[in-house]
């Protein structure tokens, strides 16, 4: 039987929150997402501060049996909703978290140094529902028979990105991510034959970069990667750790994504500005005969259902 899958957007936002009558569609929330398997089953990536307003639901709703939290790393921008997670704070509920060390930091004492004095009043001992957090890498997870695997980022930190498998669909998140970063462009997406022994050690290391980020996403149904920069901002922040929606597009079609989505807008971005964005995004697509689907993520929009 075909799976279901259904990916709602709570928080799309970049380095810090907003509000105002400018951003009220793609909505201001900084990065949180909820994919809803027909299983029961409910995967959280990200605890920014749109997993308030989550929380508040499940509070009402009821928490799912099933639910898990993969954390992609430790910025703010997506962990600062964490202690504001309500349902983290009762008794019976059972939450699970997936994330990445710092260094010689475990991603629990990650997790529990945002919320120590001064940072934070109420520590993560006041968590009292059932928490257990794991620290993983490059790995495999199986959640109730979805498959979510873990692939690192080019993002300052240890950063992870996140493939979800279920039932023939798939979901990438990658919302810090900077591939290539330095590249010329069109040098990125020169295919080098196989059987070259003349390559160069910067060549190499590229091809390496190259294998890894599309096999990750490889023909995936929905890909969520980072596209925070225009071309032209990116110019003066290479090395920052964030995509320009150019490349996040040229990558796409490289992977045979069937549906992109532009996500960690930057702060700065208005309603307007992203949608000329996503039509520019759009004429990439057809400039390259591509057939490929590009939605900027919202927090007002609809759902997206993969059936």
């Amino acid at each position: 039987m075909n799976g279901t899958l259904e990916i709602v957007f709570w928080g799309v936002r970049g380095s810090r929150p907003i509000s105002n009558a400018d951003t009220s569609n793609y909505g201001g929330s900084t990065s949180c997402v909820e994919v809803i398997a027909d299983n029961g089953a409910h995967i959280v990536f990200d605890g920014g501060s749109g997993i308030h307003p989550l929380g508040n639901k499940y509070m009402k709703e009821g928490l799912p049996e099933n639910l898990t939290i993969f954390i992609t790393h430790a910025h703010w921008d997506h962990i600062q909703g964490l202690p504001f997670f309500t349902p983290a704070f009762v008794p019976g509920n059972k939450i699970g978290f997936f994330g990445c060390n710092q260094g010689t930091t475990s991603f629990k004492d990650v997790l529990q140094h945002q919320m120590e004095t001064p940072y934070f009043p109420v520590k993560l001992s006041s968590w009292l529902a059932d928490i257990d957090i794991e620290s993983i890498g490059e790995t495999t997870v199986d959640v109730n028979g979805i498959k979510i695997r873990s692939s690192y980022t080019e993002h300052p930190g240890m950063t992870l990105g996140y493939r979800l498998d279920y039932k023939g669909k798939s979901v990438v998140y990658m919302p810090d991510n900077e591939p290539f970063a330095k590249f010329d462009m069109e040098t990125v997406f020169v295919e080098q034959k196989e059987d070259d022994e003349d390559l160069d050690m910067e060549t190499m290391f590229l091809e390496e970069q190259k294998a890894k980020l599309f096999s990750f996403i490889q023909n995936a149904d929905v890909l969520i990667h980072d596209a925070q920069y225009t071309p032209e901002e990116y110019k003066a922040k290479a090395g920052w750790g964030h995509s320009n929606f150019e490349l996040t597009v040229r990558v796409a079609l490289h992977g045979n994504v069937k549906h992109l989505v532009l996500f960690h807008h930057d702060a700065s971005r208005s309603d307007r500005d992203l949608g000329r964005i996503v039509e520019t995004s759009q004429q990439i697509v057809s400039k390259h005969g591509g057939v490929m689907e590009v939605t900027a993520a919202s927090q007002s929009g609809p759902h997206l259902i993969l059936a």
